[in-house]
């Protein structure tokens, strides 16, 4: 079992490649959030009000620039339904962080002259003209992502990423988590001379996050099947609505975690939290474990695995202190 372990680290870096192409596969696409105003010194505490939602699209899309990078995205984001006036226009360079199994740097640039590239993934022959001087590095704003499962999630590092857009020196530390059925975001502005936060919004997809709360399940792994030898695998998010995700152990088990809660079909007369550890594949599930569906946390045990589920959104009256 130990000999297993060690191929398994042994060979984590050598993932890397096909690591920066999953992530470029994976953050593809078109998707919808509700972006929502948690905290600012301007409006106060938002606490999820329906006046403080904003619908955002991203677009995300392979584009050709071979002097920058093999893998290159474009990102166009937009509010509502007016793509003609996007918020956000960015390139996104991936490339792997060698120091960092399962790790891909996201070098983020922006557009000299946004209006002329508008639309950008669209039309190639415009990709063709694009020349260094047309874009901009955003300095000190990189995301590192982390490759868990089929999920990856990270941002930005440390005070380097600045935003002077407010009138005051602050930094900006950005969050990400993308997946198949989860894109959620988290931006903050904090103070830059001692780090006090001014302004906090956060975005989800395919659910309002006044309805269901996302967990960050911490997993752990023991090569020997005894719980006290157990050590961090990797930590997943799911929401708590069917949310799922797929991981694999050292000893190359492939497993799949799943959160249901008010989308539960049974025990109708009470709301429950249910979480469901079963193989890829498999018809029945390995274990279960309920919770009361206020509560904040749930786990499975089972000596050779444990998994450790905790709430992300806090509750209102913890949004108001």
């Amino acid at each position: 079992m130990l000999v297993l372990v060690a191929a398994w680290l042994a060979s984590a870096g050598a993932a890397d490649a096909s690591d920066v192409a999953a992530l470029e596969r994976m953050w593809s696409g078109a998707r919808d959030s509700s972006e929502q105003l948690v905290m600012s010194l301007d409006r106060g505490a938002a606490l999820w009000s329906d006046a403080s939602e904003r619908r955002v699209r991203t677009i995300v899309a392979p584009v050709s620039v071979a002097w920058l990078g093999a893998h290159v995205l474009y990102l166009e984001e937009f509010i509502e339904d007016d793509p003609q006036k996007p918020r956000r226009q960015l390139l996104l360079q991936l490339e792997p962080v060698a120091a960092e199994p399962h790790a891909v740097r996201v070098r983020l640039y922006t557009f000299a002259s946004p209006s002329r590239w508008t639309h950008l993934n669209y039309r190639p022959p415009l990709v063709a003209l694009l020349g260094r001087g047309d874009i901009v590095p955003a300095a000190g704003c990189e995301l590192v992502l982390m490759r868990a499962g089929d999920q990856f999630r990270g941002g930005t590092r440390g005070r380097h990423c600045l935003d002077v857009s407010g009138g005051s020196a602050r930094y900006l530390d950005y969050q990400l988590l993308i997946s198949e059925e989860l894109y959620w975001y988290r931006r903050r502005a904090l103070r830059q001379s001692d780090g006090e936060l001014q302004e906090e919004v956060i975005g989800f997809n395919r659910f309002e996050p006044s309805e269901a709360r996302l967990y960050a399940c911490r997993i752990a792994w023991s090569a020997t099947g005894s719980a006290r030898d157990l050590r961090p695998l990797l930590t997943l998010d799911l929401y708590e609505a069917g949310g799922h995700a797929r991981f694999a152990t050292p000893d190359g088990r492939a497993l799949e975690l799943t959160l249901h809660g008010h989308d539960w079909p049974f025990a109708v007369d009470r709301d429950a939290l249910l979480l469901l550890l079963r193989e890829q594949g498999g018809d029945g599930p390995l274990a279960t474990s309920w919770a009361q569906m206020d509560e904040q946390q749930i786990a499975l045990e089972l000596g050779w695995l444990e998994v450790r589920c905790g709430s992300m959104a806090p509750d209102s009256d913890e949004l108001a202190q």
